[in-house]
């Protein structure tokens, strides 16, 4: 079964969100998701499926810790001691200070955008989290921060095809939406792509999730074996020159090693020197 967003449906997510930590972690996302900056009481409650009171209750505990704040006229915002962990955390997350380093080398070498795309194992969808764009006029704008299914694009096909069977095989046979009609819905066709995606070690789409667009990617795996995210250029079609795509999908596939090795302790951040290694 999947959600409206194309994404599959937790058959748990219900009895978690019964809990009022969980609660308040979705009362907070939602904060941060909306494009607003204050919310009522009656609103949140209408927007969570849940009682003006239980609303109450949840933001008067979030009050204390700062995580939210009250304004004078009785709506909610974000705290200031929500931002400072934000932010501190922003500061902190060893993949984001790997990619800029990777993404903007990659950049340089390929003369393309380079993106970083992030995979949410319980959504089983992705989104781009840093992107550096190309020098040319001619390039083509990600979405930042909005959850995709994986099945539209070079960066989410990467993930999938590293992705255990049952995942694969979930996605193949729910709903698979067409962003263009270059975009992949045919379930046996998905699966048997991937594995060739699999072999060689990276994907590459031409306007599946954007039409006119070139994309090539290849996987980010974290310490434990599983899929992180993806690492990968874009670049339109009328620039794109078959006999190069060997070059690029080299250059993303060493990009994504790359930060696949920072994030299983290989290599120090931005130093590229081998940890562990004796230098002479």
């Amino acid at each position: 079964m999947a959600t409206t967003d194309g994404t599959p449906h937790n058959q748990e997510a219900d009895q978690r969100r019964r809990h009022p930590l969980a609660r308040g972690i979705e009362l907070i996302t939602l904060m941060v998701d909306s494009n607003q900056d204050a919310f009522g009481v009656r609103e949140l409650a209408g927007r969570l499926d849940v009682s003006p009171s239980t609303i109450h209750r949840l933001l008067a505990d979030l009050e204390k810790l700062g995580l939210v704040a009250r304004l004078p006229n009785g709506s909610y915002r974000l705290g200031l001691e929500f931002l400072r962990l934000a932010w501190t955390t922003a500061e902190r997350y060893p993949i984001q200070a790997a990619a800029e380093e990777t993404l903007a080398d990659l950049k340089d070498k390929s003369g393309e955008s380079a993106f970083f795309a992030v995979f949410d194992e319980r959504r089983l969808a992705m989104m781009f989290a840093r992107v550096v764009e190309s020098p040319h006029p001619l390039r083509y704008s990600l979405p930042l921060r909005q959850w995709i299914p994986l099945h539209t694009g070079a960066s989410g096909l990467a993930m999938l095809a590293f992705l255990p069977r049952e995942n694969q095989e979930s996605i193949a046979r729910g709903t698979l939406v067409a962003a263009t009609d270059r975009t992949p819905v045919d379930g046996d066709a998905l699966l048997q792509r991937l594995e060739g995606i699999r072999r060689d070690g990276y994907a590459m789409t031409h306007g599946e999730r954007i039409q006119g667009a070139i994309a090539i990617a290849a996987p980010v795996i974290g310490p434990v074996g599983a899929v992180i995210g993806s690492v990968g250029i874009t670049l339109p079609e009328t620039r794109f020159n078959v006999a190069d795509s060997g070059r690029l999908a080299d250059l993303v596939r060493q990009s994504a090693s790359r930060v696949t090795d920072y994030l299983n302790g290989a290599w120090g951040p931005q130093t590229g020197i081998l940890r562990g290694v004796e230098r002479g």
